[in-house]
């Protein structure tokens, strides 16, 4: 590991509020770091050029992680964890060092939610029994972030943006609202099912990562299924079961994340940005838009 990124990695851990890119001989990207009133984030979102392992001490406290690109592997003492495209986790830290295992020409993307482990005990204790198991039972739980976290996730928006007070209350409120919701997933999960067989799986997160890189040519699921020698049911159960919610679903949230993202770095009209991102109409586009996040594109823009 370059010394330029022990220093960044160390100063991102140490610094309350700070935006730090990577080294450009190392990769390109950018990690934020946040404290508000109740929790530290830290966003990560970076690409190298070549496969890296970054290590450092973690402070002593209790992780909610979520992965919104590659999947990555680390281990922490004598614990090892990886985390898959969509999926979140509990992680508690002992304060030992961490490794992290990057591979080059991907795409990483994390949120990092941290809380000292006594005071997370506190903010649950109040409201949900045997505070002690659940911290015991959190631990290396895995699972699909659910549509009503992602959407919390979004409405967080870049870290940096948050400049005031009250910006940081409404922040705390929406991750407290997204602690809840994960626990209530993680507490409620029913007995885990018979995992997809492994080539299943590998289909249905080839077709995930499609939808990711272009969701404008989706085509329907009966062609999808001819394409991946998979009945329609099956496709649609497995793909459900991988990223937890359907197929279509999934093929419109990313039509309109992408969507959001054009409006606020693309000088393109929003007939454009529709055609851009999959929809034939911009006023079917302009009606999912604002169903998914309460406003209008030409509205969100100008936010």
């Amino acid at each position: 590991m370059s010394h330029e990124l022990l220093g960044l990695y160390q100063k991102i851990q140490e610094t309350p509020a700070l935006t730090l890119d990577l080294p450009p001989e190392s990769g390109q990207g950018h990690v934020t770091r946040l404290d508000t009133g109740s929790f530290s984030l830290s966003s990560w979102n970076m690409e190298f050029h070549k496969d890296m392992i970054v290590e450092g001490k973690v402070k002593r406290d209790l992780r909610l992680l979520f992965c919104s690109g590659e999947g990555v592997e680390w281990s922490a003492g004598n614990n090892s964890m990886r985390l898959d495209h969509n999926e979140a986790c509990f992680c508690l830290s002992d304060g030992s060092t961490e490794r992290m295992c990057y591979q080059s020409n991907a795409a990483f993307s994390f949120l990092s939610v941290s809380i000292p482990t006594d005071r997370f005990f506190e903010m649950i204790s109040g409201y949900l029994p045997e505070t002690d198991r659940i911290i015991n039972f959190l631990p290396g739980k895995r699972f699909t972030i659910p549509s009503t976290v992602q959407r919390k996730l979004h409405e967080i928006g870049p870290l940096e943006s948050v400049h005031n007070g009250f910006e940081m209350m409404r922040l705390d409120a929406r991750l407290l609202e997204s602690v809840s919701l994960c626990l209530e997933t993680i507490l409620s999960e029913p007995a885990p099912k018979q995992p997809l067989h492994h080539d299943d799986f590998q289909t249905i997160r080839a077709i995930g990562q499609r939808i990711e890189e272009n969701p404008a040519n989706i085509p329907d699921i009966a062609t999808l299924a001819r394409e991946y020698c998979m009945s329609v049911s099956k496709l649609t159960r497995a793909f459900r079961r991988v990223y937890g919610v359907s197929l279509h679903a999934c093929v419109i949230e990313t039509r309109l994340q992408k969507g959001a993202e054009l409006l606020t770095c693309e000088d393109r009209s929003i007939q454009q940005i529709a055609e851009i991102v999959g929809y034939s109409k911009p006023g079917k586009f302009s009606a999912d838009f604002r169903k998914r996040f309460g406003v209008l594109p030409s509205e969100y823009r100008l936010r």
